[in-house]
């Protein structure tokens, strides 16, 4: 079974990766996460549909040392921030959460991605004890799709018609991992 009571609201060290978690992030970091994910190469793949308002973040920031289902981190690397991981909707009794995930855009090195897809199934499987770690990925984003495979996601469906872009609708597919697909290093 997950671990409930483990406190996720906490540091951790993935080899050469620090996750730190939003709840303990200062305030030029909660700035930075900002700019970040309102960044176009960012925010045109959210399902929320593009910027968010600096003092809504501020207001998500505020409930992130309250939650006990959501749970979102910023990762560094010896070079700085190379983005967000997140557990959602962790559901403890199933062991399962839905993964989230954006690379540092003001970063142009590759492997960033790898590295946090890495990070994100460690802390899955490895520290919170998840059974299944599901995503949502829109299905025109290839690069995004074609990582999740690599990583060793498998393709279970889509919501068809789920996410609007202006006048158009786009499917949104669903991948998912159990601990046992995962390969842990």
């Amino acid at each position: 079974m997950a671990q409930p009571m483990l406190d996720l609201h906490q540091q951790f060290q993935l080899k050469n990766l620090t996750l730190k978690p939003f709840s303990k992030l200062n305030n030029t970091e909660i700035e930075l996460v900002w700019l970040m994910r309102n960044h176009p190469d960012i925010a045109k793949w959210m399902g929320s549909g593009g910027q968010i308002p600096l003092e809504a973040h501020h207001a998500f920031m505020a409930r992130q040392s309250i939650e006990n289902s959501n749970f979102n981190y910023l990762a560094h690397d010896q070079h700085g921030v190379s983005g967000v991981i997140s557990l959602h909707r962790c559901d403890w009794r199933n062991c399962i959460a839905w993964l989230g995930i954006y690379r540092n855009p003001f970063r142009q090195e590759t492997g960033l991605g790898s590295q946090l897809l890495n990070a994100i199934c460690w802390l899955a499987f490895d520290i919170a004890k998840l059974h299944t770690l599901k995503l949502e990925v829109v299905a025109d984003n290839t690069p995004a799709i074609n990582a999740y495979l690599r990583a060793g996601f498998v393709n279970e469906g889509c919501w068809r018609e789920a996410i609007r872009r202006d006048d158009s609708y786009i499917d949104l597919l669903l991948m998912g991992m159990t601990k046992q697909e995962w390969r842990s290093e």
